[in-house]
This record gives structure tokens, C-alpha cells and sequence, in this order.
């Protein structure tokens, strides 16, 4: 079913469900037993990637997913998935799966990022939001313009510039990167920022993220899957 949202609710919207915190802080018993389960299998990297030929990163392409596991500042896991499901001209719609333990939400965009690493040129040109009970909102036109730098700032991770940066191997569930690029990094959602420190890899599609650690505080992401093909949507 869609809605509407007034300004202020939509805003609302989409700044808390791009948090781990978003929309539904109380815990649900069956998801927290699944995302427990699933940390509990992670194991060692069996994987090896070599060093990085140079310094850009991979371009879009239908079927590209990553799945990270995240740690909050409260100690407790999620799981996000990025996948490119379709495009469209220069853009391409974007799915976004956050897996936590107050339930599952997704959102799903239809994205271009003409310049890799200029965040200026971000443009989400439609925007829907499921929450953990199906529920759909749907933003496009003005509201999309309005809350342009509340989602600039939420899909900076996909803005890269590696060249000059120091680089090091980092082993995680999905294998060991030689050679990762290491940068302090910085989003913002709405009224939340956080500072990290995080090593990519050009192997690795969509934002390169292999891992990143909390600056400010005690947070985490370390990728424990990905692949370049079969993505499929689930909205």
C-alpha cells in the first residue's frame, strides 16, 4: 500500500531509515535469532584478492550486490545489502536491504552518480521506502529535490577518490584485499554523522567497501559477501 508523507514526515522518514536505528527500535525476537544465527556462521576468509591495478573503482552494472555485516555503537549486528536490480538512460535503480534487529526494511532508488567523485553530482530521481510491515512510501519530484542533501550525505560511501592514499591488506568474511586503499570517511543521515576509518578495494563493486572502524565511536562493517551478477529485486 502507498502514502503520502507531509514535508516533515518524509524528511523524518528518510533520514531514520538510513540509520541502523530506523523506524523500529523495538526488537523482534524472530529477526534477532536470524542475524544472530547468520554472525555465528560467519567464518574465516577463504578468498584472496590481489593488490588493486589502479585507482578507479568498478563501474554500475545490473546484478552487482555486497552484503556487510555492521556493528553498532550498542554492540549489536545488522546486515545491509547493496544490488543494482535494473537501469535506466544513465541511471540505475538501486535496492537497499538493512537487516537489523527491530526487523527488515529496504528501500529502493533509481540512482546516477555521473561523477564518481564529486557527491554534487548525486541524483536520486525516484524513491520508495518499505518498512518492516510492507508498507511503501513513495517520494519523487519536489520532496526528492527537498531532501537532495539529506540523501547526498547518506550515499557518500558510493563517492570515490582513491589515488594518493595509503594502502593495506584487510582480511574479512569475504576474503583477504591486498592492498586496500585506507581514507577517513564521513556520512551524514539527517541529523546523524559519523566518522570512520575504512579500506576499499576496486574488486569489491559498488562502493569498494571492504571494512571501515568508528572513529567517534564504536561502530563497524566488514563485507562478508558480493558478486557482480544476480542480483534480483525483493521490494
Amino acid at each position: 500500500m502507498q502514502k503520502p508523507l507531509a514535508r516533515r514526515g518524509a524528511l523524518g522518514a528518510v533520514s531514520l531509515c538510513l540509520t541502523l536505528a530506523a523506524c523500529a527500535p523495538s526488537i523482534d525476537g524472530a529477526a534477532k535469532a536470524d542475524i544472530d544465527r547468520r554472525v555465528a556462521a560467519l567464518g574465516a576468509p577463504q578468498q584472496q584478492f590481489a593488490a588493486p591495478s589502479g585507482f578507479t573503482p568498478m563501474p554500475f552494472a545490473v546484478g552487482q550486490w555486497t552484503r556487510h555485516k555492521l556493528v553498532d555503537d550498542k554492540g549489536q549486528p545488522a546486515f545491509m545489502t547493496y544490488k543494482v536490480i535494473g537501469q535506466e538512460a544513465d541511471a540505475f535503480w538501486m535496492e537497499i536491504v538493512t537487516e537489523q534487529y527491530a526487523g527488515r526494511t529496504m528501500m529502493k532508488m533509481l540512482l546516477a552518480i555521473p561523477d564518481r567523485t564529486n557527491p554534487n553530482t548525486i541524483d536520486v530521481r525516484a524513491l520508495s521506502i518499505k518498512d518492516k510491515n510492507g508498507h511503501v512510501t513513495t517520494l519523487d519530484g519536489a520532496m526528492l529535490s527537498f531532501l537532495k542533501s539529506t540523501y547526498q550525505g547518506a550515499l557518500s560511501t558510493l563517492v570515490i577518490s582513491w589515488q594518493g592514499l595509503p594502502q593495506e591488506d584487510a582480511s574479512v568474511p569475504a576474503g583477504t584485499f591486498a592492498g586496500c586503499f585506507r581514507a577517513r570517511t564521513d556520512a551524514s543521515w539527517g541529523p546523524y554523522h559519523t566518522a570512520n576509518t575504512s579500506w576499499s578495494h576496486a574488486a569489491v563493486p559498488l562502493s569498494g567497501l571492504v571494512k571501515s572502524q568508528g572513529i567517534d565511536k564504536p561502530t563497524s562493517m566488514e563485507l562478508v559477501d558480493f558478486g557482480l551478477t544476480g542480483a534480483v529485486s525483493e521490494f
